[in-house]
């Protein structure tokens, strides 16, 4: 018997905290945003999309960057599917994750279950957290509702198998993406049907990758049908290489010498390579798709679809301090994970073009897998992939994926369920605006999901105006693009929206559509309607962006002195660094509210500015004192980086010297950081 419950999960769970206020105006600094092709190994057809389609904002969303790392017991929303041989938990309020799947005719978990909820800095939104499925839709990083909640709906296929639809509209490429997940009463197999609905009737860039994350192991090896696979780590260079053997040359400095390393791998063994990489698999055409991750019983899980998801992955942390670090940062020690992933292009670093109104759709599938450990641990690779493709052709025909997806198409497609949970009111609030030309893909979006934040946009429409709230008071949410810009010019126009906040929106409308001197006029005016820290660090971003830093600067110390709020703070010490106005850095700290100078980050940015002001003692002292940054970035080298400087100034005041380039290099060759403060990811 299959069934569907909905149930209660409990975790150990840091704070979400509250979401940033200010409009994403800058690039988001991807690591993926610089691409270099080597066009060698890779022809200018495959490297067609590579770093196309990138955005440089994540309006209209905000960041969630608010977050802690004290952890207390926590229910989340389950939905869980089970019969006789399998368990899948999804949880809802995590972008509707997958977040264990138990095979219960062994008892064991196929997947890395994170036994915390631990956001941390990887996503372009800032905060992500690691373990069990994710369902990455929208631009290259990771999927703004990665800790964000979706629709759920319960209904089933003609036979009475019940189906758990999980559902929500991507704002900035103007998606809807429905995970339709079942699991047959005899099936060894969760299958999942995903659909992507452009709602909108203008051209866009679509991008998808089911991240799926395994326990990383000794004995874990990494099987997929490819020889040779497009490598990107930390160096920002695609190249094509041959798998699973690899040898290679790294160029490195030491001590301000280059010196090269021959490096022997085997990438299918993950605990061979010492740093973070991805390796994006090049299947060859009319090859069925799957990865798979086994033990050294050669048991495991594997993930295979229908031919639509064509791209493979395998991601890891590598086994250096940073790798190990963050492992320990996203759960807790022992903790350690791979990712293997499927995506909609060849590589992670691509959006693909997606017609107005255009759909897409396929049927992925999850579940146990077994081989004769001696040969999918052997040496021949071509004999180990080829022995678990037919366990797979066994267990999971790749005839009953393609029936399962057009069965699902032709019972689900133009349906509607029971209504469990309720999302975003955001597709609403779109579909108030455009009318018709919004396409809902069917699904239902209802008045009742509209919350405080869509409110004052649902006035804009039916209203011609614009709330004008308090000018301390933070501003909820955003809209971009020409639709709202219209809207909005019009009730400005009317004297509806003739107000602070009326010009303040509509400015944050005109930088993302990088009318940068329209933008600032538009903050000029909200500033003249009535002085408010929102377009003080609007215009701020806008005088830096345009290379005066000193105006920046002091439209900054205008912004905190009338609001120190912690978001502008921290940018505005991060400006103040900049030009070397450390002691103004200091001087703002000290008299900042205890909760905001109890930031992680607002206390990196003053141990930058204490050092820059020559207090090597109180730098030192905090440093020391098991400073704890929540939000370091994947790739920051900033904790290790004002270590080494410190301790480099603490060298030269004891020989009596200048600090210079040379001795901070010595420092960095001869002296060893803190392991908690090791992030560094080569």
């Amino acid at each position: 018997m299959s069934k569907l419950t909905f149930a209660k999960y409990e975790m150990p769970s840091a704070a979400l905290g509250k979401l940033n206020p200010l409009p994403d105006l800058r690039s988001v600094g991807d690591q993926h945003a610089s691409i270099a092709i080597d066009e060698k190994t890779i022809t200018p057809e495959e490297a067609r999309y590579m770093g196309w389609g990138q955005v440089k904002s994540i309006l209209p969303y905000l960041l969630q960057d608010g977050y802690d790392r004290k952890k207390k017991q926590r229910s989340w929303d389950a939905a869980v599917l089970e019969n006789d041989f399998i368990r899948a938990t999804f949880l809802p309020e995590l972008g509707g994750r997958l977040w264990s799947l138990i095979d219960k005719t062994t008892g064991r978990e196929l997947l890395h279950r994170n036994p915390v909820f631990q956001p941390c800095n990887l996503a372009l939104r800032n905060a992500w957290v690691s373990g069990g499925v994710e369902w990455n839709i929208g631009i290259i990083g990771h999927t703004p509702f990665t800790v964000d909640r979706v629709f759920v709906e319960e209904l089933e296929l003609e036979d009475g198998t019940p189906v758990l639809r999980m559902y929500e509209y991507e704002r900035v490429r103007r998606l809807i993406f429905r995970v339709e997940a079942m699991l047959p009463k005899d099936s060894r197999y969760l299958f999942v049907r995903v659909r992507i609905d452009n709602a909108s009737d203008r051209d866009t860039a679509v991008y998808w990758w089911s991240n799926i994350a395994v326990d990383e192991r000794e004995d874990v090896r990494v099987l997929v049908s490819a020889d040779r696979a497009y490598w990107w780590g930390y160096s920002k260079m695609m190249r094509k290489v041959p798998i699973p053997y690899m040898t290679i040359r790294e160029d490195r400095m030491n001590g301000g010498v280059k010196q090269s390393e021959t490096l022997h791998w085997d990438i299918s063994r993950p605990t061979q390579l010492p740093h973070s990489m991805d390796f994006f698999f090049d299947l060859p055409p009319g090859q069925r798709r799957w990865i798979a991750a086994v033990d050294g019983d050669g048991y495991g899980l594997v993930q295979t679809s229908t031919d639509h998801l064509i791209g493979r992955k395998l991601f890891v942390w590598g086994m250096g301090t940073g790798g190990r670090n963050w492992q320990a940062f996203l759960a807790k020690p022992g903790c350690a994970y791979l990712e293997i992933q499927a995506g909609l292009a060849r590589t992670q670093l691509e959006h693909l073009p997606m017609k107005g109104g255009a759909v897409l759709s396929w049927m992925e599938a999850y579940g146990p897998i077994a081989a004769e450990a001696a040969i999918v641990h052997g040496d021949d690779w071509h004999q180990a992939v080829g022995a678990l493709e037919r366990e797979l052709e066994q267990a999971c025909p790749r005839i009953k994926v393609e029936e399962m997806h057009q069965r699902v198409q032709q019972e689900l497609d133009g349906r509607r369920g029971e209504i469990r949970k309720i999302g975003s009111g955001w597709a609403f609030v779109q579909k108030e605006l455009l009318g018709d030309r919004f396409r809902d893909g069917g699904l239902c979006f209802p008045e009742s999901s509209l919350g405080q934040r869509e409110l004052p946009w649902i006035h804009l429409i039916r209203e011609g105006a614009l709330p004008c709230p308090e000018i301390l008071e933070e501003p909820g949410s955003y809209q971009v693009g020409e639709e709202w810009e219209q809207v909005l010019a019009r009730s400005i126009e009317n004297g509806h929206s003739s107000h602070w906040y009326g010009y303040y929106q509509y400015g944050v409308m005109l930088a993302y559509a990088e009318r940068l001197k329209d933008a600032e006029a538009a903050f000029d005016k909200s500033i003249q309607c009535a002085v408010n820290p929102w377009a003080l660090r609007c215009k701020a971003v806008l005088r830096e962006v345009a290379g005066d830093m000193e105006g920046a600067a002091d439209l900054y110390i205008q912004a905190v002195n009338m609001l120190p709020e912690r978001s502008i703070v921290k940018e505005a010490f991060q400006i103040l660094n900049k030009i070397g106005k450390s002691r103004e850095v200091v001087r703002l700290y000290d008299n900042l509210p205890e909760d905001v100078r109890a930031f992680g980050r607002i206390k990196l940015l003053l141990i930058e500015g204490l050092l820059g002001a020559g207090d090597i003692e109180r730098a030192e002292k905090m440093l020391n004192d098991n400073i704890e940054v929540a939000d370091v970035r994947e790739g920051e080298t900033k904790l290790t980086d004002l270590w080494f400087r410190m301790t480099a100034m603490k060298q030269a005041r004891q020989m009596g010297v200048e600090l210079d380039d040379a001795l901070l290099e010595q420092v960095k060759k001869e002296c060893k950081p803190p392991v908690h403060l090791d992030f560094r990811m080569r």
